[in-house]
């Protein structure tokens, strides 16, 4: 593939790992600081304006003359930074970088100092708040080892919704450690007649050496069965459409105009550059990540270094089987023929056999000229996913 050209806009993902606490079921790169230091805050702010000079220089051939389209403040809890470190760091992309973002969203927790910030994330440039809700209920939000209680979620949420931010969306978490389904429904509905115009929501995962997961290996975590599990997507995804709302990937969900513009970068595989530690980036068909232990990325800064721990070109194969796999997540599919236009055949050239196990199995099917998921696919994702991930 030909290496990006000035006319190619570019998505920025920033990693801020800090974290007032760590849940127990999270397995991202971060760590518990409480409230965060301010020098500690200066020092990473000062790091990431310094990873961002160097992938300028030793990028430019991919970077120069990008026009920037979209930045992401994740995770971790960006919305610990001050506002006056998010304004900064959106001048400077401005200064490497052509034009506007149109859409810069920042992670924020329903806790009262966070929302306290809100006006002032705005005025610095945020136009697109992601709450990490997940439940309105007490002992749900006690198990999964959240911070904030209910209460400071709903006053959280409503701060969000009356800020003047062109866009919001919250997470919800189903699946949780005894959670039922009608607590389940009562968080969608209430957070659809708060009219919050996106929702994601995600069914619980253990992650490999996560508390929860060996919690759950020594028989000490009840989670719900695999079938009340794909009961509860089921409630949750037909509640949403009754509400208004268009499910257009696997768990996101919104309204009209409020869809997400830099996470549909991941699944078309357009170009992000990451930055921060344990970042990840994709420029045409190089895929480098950072590393994931913030005193080795700091050392590598300091030395001059990029901080990268994995890079590689990607095949024409792999190439293929992303563009499948991450296609797939979008409910949408994959055009036919934005596959034969970059790959020179159809994809049954190269995948016939899995696809015709998916279709035999009822996962996936051909509408309008596009490869997509089936009702019965959208609830069994992972077993298509497998199909192409690691082969």
């Amino acid at each position: 593939m030909s290496v990006p050209t000035s006319s190619a806009d570019l998505g920025i993902y920033v990693h801020i790992p800090f974290c007032e606490r760590v849940c127990p079921y999270c397995d991202f790169s971060v760590e518990a600081v409480g409230q965060l230091d301010r020098e500690l805050e200066r020092a990473y702010v000062e790091l990431l304006l310094r990873e961002l000079e160097l992938a300028r220089a030793d990028l430019r051939e991919r970077l120069e003359g990008r026009r920037l389209a979209t930045v992401y403040f994740g995770g971790g809890t960006p919305s610990l930074l001050q506002a006056a470190s998010i304004e900064r760091l959106l001048r400077a992309f401005s200064e490497v970088f052509r034009g506007s973002p149109e859409e810069v969203t920042l992670e924020l927790n329903p806790g009262i100092l966070e929302c306290g910030r809100v006006p002032a994330y705005r005025d610095a440039g945020v136009t697109r708040l992601s709450l990490g809700l997940q439940s309105l209920h007490d002992l749900t939000l006690k198990r999964l080892g959240r911070a904030h209680t209910a209460a400071e979620a709903l006053r959280g949420l409503e701060a969000c919704l009356v800020a003047g931010f062109p866009s919001l969306s919250v997470d919800l978490i189903y699946g949780a450690p005894e959670q039922s389904e009608v607590e389940l429904l009562m968080d969608v509905e209430r957070v659809i007649e708060l009219g919050v115009p996106h929702v994601s929501a995600y069914a619980l995962t253990l992650e490999p050496g996560t508390p929860f997961a060996r919690a759950h290996a020594q028989g000490r975590l009840r989670l719900p069965g695999e079938d009340e599990g794909v009961r509860m997507g089921c409630l949750l995804r037909a509640r949403l459409a009754a509400g208004g709302y268009v499910q257009y990937e696997i768990s996101s969900f919104s309204r009209t105009g409020h869809r997400s513009l830099h996470n549909q970068r991941y699944w078309c595989r357009q170009d992000v550059l990451g930055l921060g530690v344990s970042a990840a980036s994709l420029l045409g068909e190089l895929r480098f990540q950072n590393l994931k232990s913030r005193s080795a990325w700091r050392a590598l800064l300091e030395a001059g270094r990029r901080p990268v721990e994995e890079a590689e070109v990607l095949s024409q194969g792999d190439a293929r089987r992303e563009t499948l796999y991450l296609g797939f997540r979008r409910l949408e599919g994959v055009s036919r023929a934005d596959f034969r236009r970059r790959f020179g055949a159809a994809p049954e050239a190269f995948f016939g056999a899995e696809l015709a196990e998916l279709r035999s199995f009822g996962l996936v099917c051909d509408h309008a000229g596009r490869l997509r998921l089936t009702e019965r696919g959208i609830l069994f994702a992972d077993e298509v996913f497998l199909r192409f991930v690691g082969r």
